[in-house]
């Protein structure tokens, strides 16, 4: 049995919806009784906050920061299919790049997000509020860096947002800032509550399970450093990030090693300061990768066991949501939405036939050629695979053939006329988590949801050791990569090698539209999609942004109507 160190919410929190700041109570409860007790109140200021989490980073349905960082990338679509999944044209329009302001996807993750950092901003002001408690000290650097974790989100999707630190603003005077200002203060919060966390592993069960420890904060960073030439780019027009456009209009969607050098500059021209010390980001890369291996990270012998339903004995994982079906119920619907409903019903689960792999990612992983990478059939399920959970054929749903997953068929939109087993079977299916078929409840699993891991960072260090000219260190850290799952090793490296290392170990994991952008490869035309492709009627056309403002998201309609202070980014 998992143990959580989430608690119950006992005390009025601060909504940070759509900017709004109003207090909601939700309970009678006196704060001096919530407060009288060291876990009174880490329950009552930091465990309200983490349960308040929810289905933020990985959810239900499209009201995730995972949905938009996975099906806006070239790596997977839900396509319409006749009928189904058309909802709208949303799942189109999102992969053509039709990003519109009005979509509620948009509007919901902003709000969650901002409701997350107003109970961040309430717990923080009571918890400065109680004198000279060491307990409540140690509480708010913890929470003023999972605060900073989700500006980082913010920052990463929509550039200039409001950047708020205290529950006590009206909303009148909430303002935007500017992108690089919203990245110096992650980074700034991140350095200052580094002493104060704790060194424990927080995917694994005990205290600070699913909390934010140094571990984490340190990938933060990472993270934060890798994308950092982009970050520290203020959105003043809509040719803002023009940097970071390719020029492969083949559908190849390869990366331009020019393109990356000029990235590499900029990177080494951002100063970012961790532990004491200033380093341009490429450094800062390396260091805090090498911080997470002194903390005693390290690859899983074996890839899947990240995955499993008991993972939270992982070393590799840095950090997770943690789920249990009985304890800790949260939804993920992304293998119920993309597994055929007859694959699904045979063993006993859902599938509801939509999400797969594009011909692109497909292309990556060599799928159809002698040596094809080992880790396609760790992730996704191909062809008949399926039957080594069956046990057997079951049929497609269609035309009574068996069914059987078509990878390189898959399409935006399947128009009237199209065959119908491809209809239904195009596409490779996710397969990275393991099926749960102990679960009450379908889609609330035993799987503890990963955030970040190990082989990420250590992909990222590699990057940044290619970018360095240290190419053999580079090779190095790939190799052991890929050494993990019978992967040959590899002899050379571009940016678009290091690109598909990155697919290929990462997929399904929500980190695709970043690598992509830092490549200068998310506004080039793939093999799925370009100008002309066949789409919903009602969806737009393929996008071809020539100028980079769709590295951002807009900012969502119905906040702009609420805050007259907030302005759209350029070119929406």
């Amino acid at each position: 049995m998992k143990k959580y160190i989430f608690g119950t919410l006992l005390l009025s929190t601060a909504l940070l919806s759509g900017c709004s700041l109003d207090e909601t109570p939700k309970s009678a409860f006196s704060e001096e009784e919530a407060f009288k007790s060291s876990t009174l109140i880490y329950a009552n200021s930091v465990a309200n906050v983490y349960s308040s989490i929810e289905n933020y980073i990985y959810g239900q349905d499209a009201g995730s920061i995972h949905t938009l960082q996975q099906y806006s990338s070239d790596e997977s679509m839900i396509p319409g299919r006749q009928g189904d999944w058309v909802d709208g044209g949303k799942w189109q329009n999102f992969f053509l790049h039709n990003f519109d302001s009005s979509v509620d996807m948009y509007r919901n993750i902003w709000n969650q997000i901002y409701t997350i950092i107003g109970q961040s901003n309430k717990s923080i002001d009571k918890l400065n509020g109680l004198q000279n408690n060491e307990d409540a000290a140690t509480y708010v650097y913890e929470l003023r860096a999972l605060r900073a974790i989700f500006y980082y989100y913010l920052m990463d999707l929509w550039g200039q947002v409001p950047l708020v630190t205290s529950s006590k603003i009206n909303t009148n005077d909430v303002v935007q800032s500017n992108r690089a200002d919203v990245f110096k203060f992650v980074v700034s919060e991140l350095e200052a509550c580094l002493p104060h966390l704790a060194d424990d592993m927080s995917q694994n069960e005990g205290k600070y399970y699913g909390r934010i420890t140094k571990p984490v904060v340190y990938m933060c960073l990472v993270k934060c450093a890798m994308n950092s030439p982009l970050y520290t780019i203020n959105p003043t027009s809509a040719t803002s990030y023009q940097a970071f456009v390719g020029n492969d209009m083949s559908g190849n969607n390869t990366v331009s090693e020019t393109l990356g050098a000029n990235v590499t500059e900029l990177g080494k021209k951002v100063s970012i300061t961790v532990d004491g010390k200033a380093r341009n980001a490429w450094e800062t890369v390396k260091y805090c990768v090498e911080k997470l291996e002194a903390l005693g990270y390290t690859l899983q012998p074996n890839y899947a066991d990240n995955f499993t339903i008991s993972n939270q004995n992982s070393k590799e994982n840095i950090f997770t949501r943690p789920n249990d079906d009985k304890t800790y119920r949260y939804y993920d619907y992304n293998l119920m939405r993309s597994l055929h409903y007859n694959h699904a019903g045979a063993i006993g689960y859902s599938g509801w036939n939509g999400a797969c792999a594009t011909v692109f990612a497909m292309n990556v992983y060599g799928y159809g050629k002698a040596d094809v990478d080992p880790r396609l059939k760790l992730n996704y399920y191909t062809d008949k695979d399926y039957m080594e959970d069956t046990g057997k054929p079951v049929e497609d749903g269609a035309t009574g053939q068996d069914l059987e997953y078509l990878p390189l068929k898959p399409q935006v939109d399947f128009p009237a006329g199209a065959n119908a087993h491809d209809v239904k079977c195009a596409g490779a299916r996710m397969k990275k988590y393991q099926l749960d078929l102990t679960s009450s409840t379908n889609g609330i699993t035993n799987n503890d949801l990963v955030v970040w891991r190990y082989a990420d960072a250590l992909l990222l260090k590699a990057e940044a050791e290619y970018r360095l000219g240290n190419t053999g260190a580079a090779l190095a850290a790939i190799n052991t990569v890929r050494a993990r799952v019978g992967a040959p090793a590899l002899t050379s490296l571009t940016l678009n090698v290091i690109s598909n290392e990155r697919l290929k170990e990462l997929a399904w994991e929500g980190v695709r539209r970043m690598d992509a952008i830092r490549y200068g490869i998310f506004t080039q035309p793939t093999k799925d999609r370009y100008e002309g492709v066949w789409h919903n009627a009602v969806a737009g056309n393929y996008l071809n942004d020539t100028q980079g403002y769709t590295t951002i998201f807009p900012i969502p309609y119905d906040v702009m109507s609420l805050n007259k202070n907030l302005k759209q980014n350029p070119g929406y």
